[in-house]
């Protein structure tokens, strides 16, 4: 009876954290490629790529990074942790978002991509996905994902402690 109550109770409050996106849309599929952008080393993106799999996937402002800081020893967690068979953690970057130049942010993705191998980098030069995917722009965006392609969860602006132990508990019990 306590399982089903905390379950209840645990549903409730990631519906209430993720009012501001509609929970369970499929996302409509994006190609990034060319001057829209891609992955980090030009190769064209597609948002197909999110089937099969659980992903976490952080949409951010390169000036809104530092909101995401409270949530790095989690990340590094799952990318020790879990089955990257299974789950993904997937950062696109909003260029258009920011007054950083393009060569300056791509010389700090290139340290990020040895220091951080598991991760997969997306760029996004013209904020595609804030439209097509109903994003917040200029903020800090996640979403959980399932293996569906249906988003089980949004977020956007800076985490709270609460916040994080409820998508630690969701993300591992979707790759379980």
């Amino acid at each position: 009876m306590n399982k089903i109550l905390l379950l209840i109770m645990f549903s409730l409050t990631i519906a209430e954290l993720s009012a501001d996106m509609d929970i369970h849309r499929t996302l409509p599929l994006i190609t990034l490629s060319d001057d829209n952008g891609g992955h980090y080393n030009g190769e064209t993106w597609d948002s197909s790529t999110l089937q099969g799999k659980t992903t976490m996937l952080m949409y951010v402002d390169p000036d809104e990074k530092n909101k995401g800081e409270i949530f790095k020893p989690t990340i590094e967690a799952f990318e020790k942790e879990l089955d990257f068979r299974k789950f993904q953690i997937l950062v696109i970057i909003n260029l258009k978002a920011t007054w950083k130049p393009t060569f300056m942010i791509k010389s700090l993705m290139k340290n990020k991509l040895t220091e951080y191998p598991k991760r997969i980098y997306i760029l996004d030069n013209n904020s595609i996905l804030i439209k097509k995917w109903r994003l917040t722009d200029n903020e800090y965006n996640t979403l959980v994902i399932n293996r569906d392609s249906k988003v089980i969860y949004s977020h956007s602006g800076t985490w709270k402690e609460d916040e994080i132990s409820q998508i630690n508990t969701l993300i591992r019990s979707q790759v379980q």
